[in-house]
């Protein structure tokens, strides 16, 4: 398991769902981030989301009046709406779970439902505390993770929606000159050496592949998903296009 070296700041990962981003959670925590008391788990993996993160942004959608899907539709509405919500939705929850995960440091926060509701929490974070992490993913691999979920859409709707996603991160930390990591999740799988390497320079972590083989089941070196996988989403995709999001 790799060890740490001093480590005083925070994560955060900001990213869009099926990014592969519960990888690289699990990948931080075992470099000795705290990803909360509890976290959500799926059937057949930890997402190492902080279960009252989800709760509390979920609270932050209700007040916004926000019930689309958060996975696979992009709103200025909706952001604009989350935005104004700073003067209206008592801060103390919100406060406490702060002052909750501070008695853990350094932690880690990990919810795609963050790209939505991170203006909000700027205001209540010590953001000189906070490293930040955006993570993406190739447009054809998103494409092939979304249709395989049954999430059916057009290649070309994959790729705009994960720009757009994308380009919201990148103005809310530059409007606030804080400084980034980016990923690609599938250089993360495809060259694991040189990601991990460049990661640790960034947090101050000593992650080896070991730690990613701990976490990730598949195959290193090659790229997450495979031509039978792209095979079976175009399947479906032909099967629903009728239905698909274009």
């Amino acid at each position: 398991m790799g060890k740490t070296t001093t480590m005083k700041k925070n994560v955060i990962i900001l990213t869009y769902g099926l990014s592969g981003s519960s990888v690289l959670t699990g990948l931080l925590v075992r470099g000795g981030y705290w990803p909360g008391a509890r976290t959500y788990v799926k059937p057949d993996y930890d997402t190492f989301e902080n279960v009252r993160l989800i709760e509390l942004n979920k609270q932050l959608f209700a007040a916004a009046n926000f019930s689309g899907n958060y996975e696979n539709s992009y709103s200025p509405e909706v952001l604009q709406a989350i935005d104004a919500l700073r003067t209206r939705v008592d801060p103390a929850p919100f406060r406490q779970f702060i002052a909750e995960c501070n008695q853990h440091q350094p932690w880690i926060w990990k919810d795609p439902r963050l790209w939505l509701t991170m203006r909000y929490w700027a205001e209540l974070l010590d953001l000189g505390s906070i490293q930040f992490v955006l993570l993406t993913r190739t447009p054809l691999q998103s494409w092939i993770s979304y249709n395989l979920r049954r999430q059916v859409q057009s290649y070309s709707y994959a790729q705009r929606y994960c720009q757009q996603i994308e380009s919201e991160i990148a103005r809310f930390l530059d409007e606030r000159g804080l400084k980034r990591h980016e990923i690609l999740f599938d250089d993360l799988i495809v060259k694991p050496e040189a990601t991990i390497e460049r990661l640790n320079a960034y947090l101050g972590t000593a992650l080896t592949v070991d730690d990613l083989r701990a976490v990730y089941t598949q195959p290193l070196h090659r790229a997450p998903r495979s031509t039978l996988d792209f095979v079976k989403a175009a399947l479906i995709y032909a099967r629903n296009y009728g239905e698909r999001q274009h």
